[in-house]
């Protein structure tokens, strides 16, 4: 059959898939990014349940700090969340205290800038070494201790107005300060001291007795009050809670972060991974099947031209058109081919020029020269190969 054959195409058909199958292609794809939309849905309003976490004012959750952030407003200390580390010291005089729930998400530049505070009261909460030297010179970490209720031990008038509280977690080294809650070790894990720039600080190795969970047990509450200006000792308190965008590293970015989501995002890459080998599974290699029905040849011409249009695949079609024509000249002409190949080109054509009395150039152009420029182009080198055979098989010579 004759390129011509195929009868031509009723004008408006769809060449598209249909809703029906792009739906069932991609129905598996959908559903999971639908579940992975529902989980970040979850861990979005999980984290505005809990909003800041750890030792924010804003929270409720046992971690938080909400209690003691009222109990401070009660005494008329106004207290300020701060999420700019930049800011943190801006028109701060002596009766502003500075708290810092996370000093592991400081960067270099926040705190050094922390350790030029010349007035009021910094207390800084179980910080790493390089933050804690960078605020001041005085305080070196030391080891670390279980959290437990301990006497105060020291003359630092904030804890020995509390009396026994909870302390522990990391412990610490001072030369000229206060050593607090040691149970009568050496380091303690809070101690007192300065700034490198000459204001108070408080160092504490755990921020347990501040939360929500612990703030009413045994003198924990009075502590808070006492280090942070519930005493009388300042007008406002300035509680930085850093956005995690401001994490000195990836690690303390990821401590805030419930315990639950690095493992549901495993879980979610996993069930992606099984999906993609599942929809892509091959149980061997391609073999050749009969077809269940007989299809007509223009049918499958047509869904064969149709596949290559949607494509724009024009170099393909014209090849296929072209060496279709050629398989059907080649062998009337008597032209002497190797094993298993076909003859030379320019046999070919000088043969077909022959026949046809077209001239060479023509002919090469049509069974081998370059792709079509557009699909006019194509539809014009269709209806030249039809008449190239025509005129070739014709017993009687070209038509004139």
């Amino acid at each position: 059959m004759s390129v011509s054959d195929a009868p031509p195409r009723p004008a408006g058909t769809a060449t598209g898939a249909s809703v029906r199958t792009l739906w069932r292609r991609y129905r598996v794809v959908l559903a999971v990014l639908l579940v992975i939309l529902l989980v970040a849905l979850g861990i979005g309003i999980a984290q505005r349940r809990g909003e800041g976490g750890r030792l924010d004012p804003r929270s409720v959750e046992p971690s938080g700090a909400r209690a003691l952030a009222t109990l401070l407003d009660d005494r008329g200390v106004e207290v300020r969340r701060v999420t700019d580390p930049d800011t943190l010291l801006e028109g701060a005089g002596g009766r502003v205290a500075v708290l810092v729930g996370i000093p592991g998400q400081l960067d270099e530049d926040a705190a050094r800038s922390l350790g030029t505070a010349s007035q009021g009261t910094v207390l800084l909460v179980d910080p790493p070494p390089d933050v804690l030297e960078a605020v001041t010179a005085g305080i070196r970490r030391a080891g670390a201790v279980p959290a437990d209720v301990e006497d105060p031990d020291c003359d630092d008038p904030a804890a020995t107005a509390a009396g026994p509280a909870l302390a522990g977690g990391t412990t610490y080294r001072v030369d000229d300060g206060a050593r607090c809650y040691a149970d009568g070790e050496q380091d303690a894990p809070m101690v007192t001291g300065t700034t490198r720039g000459g204001a108070r600080l408080v160092v504490l190795g755990s921020g347990a007795a501040l939360t929500n969970d612990r703030l009413d047990e045994d003198g924990n509450a009075a502590l808070g009050l006492n280090l942070l200006g519930g005493d009388g000792s300042a007008d406002e308190l300035r509680w930085l809670v850093p956005s995690p965008g401001t994490a000195a590293d990836d690690g303390s970015t990821t401590s805030i972060l419930p315990d639950w989501v690095l493992p549901a995002i495993l879980q979610l890459l996993l069930v992606g991974l099984l999906v993609a080998l599942w929809r892509g599974r091959r149980l061997g290699p391609p073999v050749v099947e009969p077809l269940p029905v007989v299809v007509r040849a223009a049918e499958a011409v047509e869904g064969r031209a149709r596949l290559y249009r949607r494509a724009q695949a024009r170099d393909l079609a014209a090849d296929s058109l072209r060496a279709g024509a050629r398989a059907r000249v080649v062998p009337r002409l008597g032209i002497d081919a190797p094993t298993g190949g076909e003859p030379p080109p320019e046999a070919v054509v000088a043969a077909v020029a022959a026949r046809t009395g077209r001239p060479d150039a023509a002919v090469h152009a049509s069974l081998f020269g370059p792709p079509p420029a557009d699909d006019a182009a194509l539809v014009a080198l269709a209806d030249t190969l039809d008449s190239i055979v025509r005129d070739t098989l014709d017993p009687e010579g070209p038509q004139q």
